[in-house]
């Protein structure tokens, strides 16, 4: 069941900065609005997912919070995310928010602020596209991959 619930705060922060110029193999399909929405803020490919993908790596590295911990943290998301869908991209934003309130402040701040700064260009009440839930999900693989996340 684990495997199943495939969604990423990361891989949707990867997703959700992938921009269609220049066009890349993540953005190609019609009907995403993460794409669009991108396009719109000029913001590069892969930029989203790097600022967590860092902010998690400084953090774990500095002995902030332990990788367990942002796997954890990463796993809640994507757990909320299936249980969830669909929803609005704004209900997932705050979701994301919340779940990260639920964590000691000095643990989660760098993450925190990134979702705060960054995400909330994101915002829609429209519910995530099928395109855009097919970019979460492979986001999600993908962070859990580049951080070392094992599931027990």
């Amino acid at each position: 069941m684990k495997k199943t619930m495939i969604i990423f705060l990361t891989g949707f922060m990867l997703s959700s900065c992938l921009a269609m110029t220049p066009r890349n193999p993540v953005c190609p399909q019609e009907g995403s609005w993460i794409c669009e929405q991108s396009e719109k803020l000029n913001i590069q490919p892969e930029t989203v997912y790097g600022w967590i993908y860092t902010a998690s790596a400084v953090a774990a590295i500095s002995d902030v919070i332990e990788i367990k911990e942002i796997c954890d943290f990463e796993r809640d998301v994507a757990s909320h995310y299936v249980r969830m869908w669909p929803m609005s991209y704004s209900s997932f934003i705050d979701a994301v928010i919340g779940i990260t309130d639920s964590m000691p402040r000095e643990k989660m701040i760098l993450i925190k602020n990134i979702i705060n700064r960054n995400l909330i260009q994101y915002r829609s009440p429209e519910l995530v596209s099928e395109a855009d839930d097919i970019i979460l999900r492979k986001g999600h693989v993908a962070f859990r991959r580049d951080m070392a996340c094992y599931d027990d």
